[in-house]
Order: structure tokens, then sequence, then C-alpha cells
């Protein structure tokens, strides 16, 4: 087994784990989103009339909408001050990364914080999968130092 380093103080971790024990005890709240992670989609532009609109695509919103409810049900509450995020993602094939935690922080909005542009850390890791059950992403919030 290879050694990692933790996400919050670098100290060397077992592979796969975020966190070192210490920093695990210092308010992570951690979420786990079932099933192939969404990624954000890019913005529609829809006509109605003689009027445009941009939009987000329908699986966006309801892969967003997923995101808060487990994070609800999960106890999170808003922080108001800097927040860091981790994000294990647990996929089968190819996904971005980034677009992967836009649609997970825009589905944090108003649950875990005010608004995403209050994280100042985020740490991302796509771990490969095998079968279609193990997709999920593994999520963890705790307010910044």
């Amino acid at each position: 087994m290879t050694a990692d380093t933790c996400i919050s103080c670098g100290e060397q971790i077992p592979e796969g784990r975020q966190v070192c024990p210490g920093c695990e005890k210092r308010q992570w709240i951690k979420i786990t989103v079932p099933g192939r992670p969404v990624p954000k989609g890019r913005p529609r532009l829809g006509v109605r009339g003689k009027k445009a609109y941009v939009y987000t695509p329908t699986e966006t919103k309801e892969y967003e909408k997923l995101v808060g409810w487990v994070a609800k049900s999960a106890g999170c509450r808003p922080v108001e001050g800097p927040v860091s995020v981790a994000l294990s993602v647990y996929v089968k094939g190819r996904l971005d990364a980034d677009n992967i935690a836009k649609s997970i922080l825009d589905g944090l909005n108003g649950i875990a914080y005010e608004d995403d542009d209050q994280v100042v850390e985020l740490m991302i890791r796509k771990h490969k999968v095998t079968r279609k059950e193990e997709e999920r992403v593994e999520i963890a919030i705790k307010e910044a130092v």
C-alpha cells in the first residue's frame, strides 16, 4: 500500500484516504453522492417567441439537486467564511474533473455554503472503477483555516 498526503496538513496517509485522523476530527462533513457523476453541461440557448434565454441542461440541474439533497440529509448547513472542499470521484470511463467539480459545487450552493466563491481550497482526485455500481463522488467539506 502506498501513501498519499492529507489534503489539509500534508501528513502521510494510506492510499485512498483524503485526510489524516487528526484533520478528520476537525469538523469535516463527509458526503457520498451515489451513481455516475454528471459534469456541468454547457449553457444552452433557447428561443421562445422573440425572446432568447440561456438555461442549464436538465441532466445537470437534476444532478445538482441530488447533490443538494444528499448534503442536506448529511446535516450540511451554510458556512459563512472560506471553505475547503475535497472530491474523490470514482468513475468508469473518462470525465472531466473540472466540470464534475462545477456541478458539485453548484449543487452545494446555499446548502454547504452561501455561494461557491467561498471555496478557497479545492482538491479533486479521480479513481477508476471497473463496475458501474461503484461509481460515486465522495465529498469532504470544512471551514478553511
